[in-house]
């Protein structure tokens, strides 16, 4: 019988001791489930590059000993990095760190964990994922016409009277055009707008002051009156920022030919 090995995803290289390079420390501190907290103090020390790629990470001993966490808890923290993509366990081998293209960057612990690293430039990221996913699904609604909740939602965001509905009323309008669409893309919008509403409302109320005049209007009336390629190109113009611009010229081709 022929045994396949699944062959090494990415190099293999062994971490440091902790005592020289002390890149973790204790969680007892914050009022939080302590597999959390430990996961995510692993996590930080990955993301910042002090535990690289290939590294296999220190025993369970040595990590539950510097964190100040049981090794139970230890090794629910291991086990919910590996459900994220970020480390991968192996017999006689230990715990590895893996490549950033194998983690769940959708993941909404992976998304406020990252922030810690530089919350601006999450913020800018997902919204930037979130205007490219609208986009696509705008066109694909369009063609089917369903529009009652998404004129409902944005009477609801002209209607809004201070910052924090504006923002709650976009957010709705953002998953009821998800709601029609591609599910995949669906998703993608639902962790961008709850981590977006979540953890960083000023990004969100600096878009809305951005929003064109009329921009939303144009795009509902563009489902409305079934012109995919029109809602297409309105679904741009009200998401587009400085970083977003291009995203016309972005786009696949397949998505290009379903807004036609």
């Amino acid at each position: 019988m022929t045994v396949y090995r699944r062959p090494d995803p990415i190099p293999l290289r062994r971490s440091a001791s902790l005592a020289s390079q002390g890149p973790l420390s204790a969680v007892r501190s914050e009022a939080e489930d302590l597999n959390r907290l430990a996961a995510r103090e692993i996590f930080q020390a990955i993301a910042s590059g002090r535990f690289a790629p290939g590294t296999i990470l220190p025993t369970e001993f040595e990590l539950a000993a510097k964190l100040g966490v049981s090794r139970t808890a230890l090794r629910e923290a291991i086990r919910g990095l590996v459900a994220k993509g970020i480390v991968e366990t192996r017999r006689k081998r230990g715990t590895q760190v893996l490549d950033r293209s194998h983690w769940n960057m959708l993941d909404p612990e992976v998304i406020a964990w990252s922030r810690r690293e530089g919350s601006g430039r999450i913020s800018r990221e997902l919204w930037e994922a979130m205007a490219a996913a609208q986009a696509a699904m705008v066109a694909d609604v369009a063609q089917s016409g369903h529009v009652r909740a998404i004129d409902d939602a944005l009477q609801s965001f002209e209607a809004a009277g201070d910052a924090a509905a504006r923002r709650t009323a976009l957010g709705h309008l953002l998953l009821e055009i998800a709601a029609q669409g591609n599910r995949y893309l669906r998703s993608l919008t639902t962790s961008c707008v709850r981590s977006l509403l979540q953890d960083d409302p000023d990004f969100l109320d600096d878009r809305i002051r951005h929003l064109p005049a009329g921009a939303l209007r144009d795009l509902v009336d563009a489902i409305r009156t079934r012109r995919p390629s029109l809602a297409y190109q309105a679904a741009l113009t009200a998401f587009a920022s400085e970083d977003t611009s291009a995203l016309a010229d972005s786009q696949p081709s397949v998505t290009q030919a379903s807004a036609q």
